[in-house]
């Protein structure tokens, strides 16, 4: 807990990460793994900072010592973090002959050094580290120590679940038919405000942010496309979104929802999504292969005539922490198996581009002999039908 009294992480939870990066570095029997990607650094040290153009690394060295690499630019807030003492600047990017963030990195590694990368590390990056320490290998450490959440990061993504039920309870209730998406988005305000203002000092504008818009139909069988400003709550199902991130951790709500009558052919198609959620909750619990669950309600949702690709578009659901799309992969090609304390989403949908789409997506903890949903908002079609 920070001094408000809000879910944080320790200082002593950021050594015991970055001491289990070591470890595992040390049983490669490597000398250094170089961490660049902005979410593994911030994991392991609670450093926030918008790198741009100019990179940040840290050196996980078992044997010689942890160093954090950054620009002058930042070099003074970084002093912060609670597990590196070691913190060196280079001057700028790009930089004068001697002056830039590879010759500063050439005079803490040798040639003959076998250092691990990051498998997101730029080509650029990596090409230059290769002219500077040949034996290099890529290893995916720090995304596998993310996929079960400590009791701490728990109570950080249930937090931001909240605040994503109160976004799309807040959406529902200003949404009416003929309402545009630009109308519905322009009211969505007083809660990112209640969010900024419960965090108080904790708030960080680079770590909390909030997304909330409805897909009207038809365009919510676009999943992914962006809502235009005029498109109108009319007929069909509509599909309202919220995510929020509150200080790094991400939480995801979505429904679906009418402004009109559902038709009978809505109703089976929202009956049917309810259906396949189903199949998927049955099976959350540890030990169960994320690509079972996949096949499960690939299985029903063929059993009903909506299988082909295009109706279905995507995985049944993906992991939360960090960022809203991490592993565990909930899909047919994903080698992950739940375990207790993964964080996962549920959100099988179906996608007819003349009606809409149908979706339902929550935030799920896999608990010791199940799952709880973090996000609570209501489900049921009467619930889901604002018609008046």
């Amino acid at each position: 807990m920070d001094a408000e009294g809000g879910p944080t992480i320790s200082a002593q939870e950021y050594r015991q990460r970055l001491q289990s990066v070591r470890d595992a570095v040390a049983a490669l029997e490597l000398d250094t793994f170089l961490v660049w990607d902005k979410e593994s650094i911030f994991y392991l040290t609670g450093a926030v900072y918008e790198n741009l153009e100019r990179p940040f690394f840290i050196l996980v060295r078992p044997a010689r010592g942890d160093l954090l690499l950054v620009p002058e630019l930042e070099r003074e807030h970084m002093h912060k973090v609670p597990n590196i003492t070691d913190v060196r600047s280079y001057f700028e990017f790009p930089a004068a002959t001697g002056e830039g963030w590879e010759d500063l990195l050439a005079t803490v590694l040798a040639p003959s050094d076998a250092v691990a990368l990051e498998p997101s590390l730029p080509v650029d990056i990596y090409r230059r580290l290769s002219a500077i320490c040949p034996n290099l290998s890529v290893h995916d450490l720090i995304t596998e120590l993310r996929l079960v959440k400590s009791d701490a990061e728990v109570a950080m993504i249930r937090r931001a679940a909240r605040y994503a039920d109160m976004a799309i309870q807040r959406l529902l209730d200003v949404s009416r038919y003929g309402a545009s998406v630009a109308e519905v988005v322009a009211q969505m305000a007083p809660v990112a405000g209640k969010l900024v203002q419960d965090l108080g000092t904790e708030w960080d504008p680079l770590t909390t942010s909030m997304l909330t818009a409805p897909w009207a139909a038809p365009r919510s069988a676009q999943p992914h496309a962006i809502p235009r400003p005029d498109d109108l709550l009319k007929g069909g199902p509509h599909v309202a979104l919220n995510l929020t991130r509150a200080q790094g951790y991400s939480a995801e709500c979505e429904r679906t929802f009418f402004t009109s009558a559902p038709s009978l052919r809505e109703k089976e198609l929202f009956t049917t999504m309810l259906q396949g959620r189903d199949v998927a909750f049955h099976m959350v619990r540890p030990g169960v292969p994320c690509a079972d669950i996949d096949a499960a309600v690939y299985d029903f949702l063929d059993s009903r005539g909506y299988a082909a690709p295009e109706v279905r578009l995507h995985r049944t659901g993906h992991g939360f922490g960090l960022s809203a799309h991490e592993g565990p992969w909930i899909a047919a090609g994903s080698e992950h198996v739940l375990a207790e304390n993964m964080v996962i989403s549920v959100e099988p949908g179906i996608y007819l581009p003349e009606i809409g789409g149908v979706r339902h997506s929550d935030t799920v903890l896999v608990t010791k002999d199940g799952y709880e949903r973090l996000t609570r908002t209501l489900t049921a079609l009467e619930d889901l039908t604002l018609a008046r």
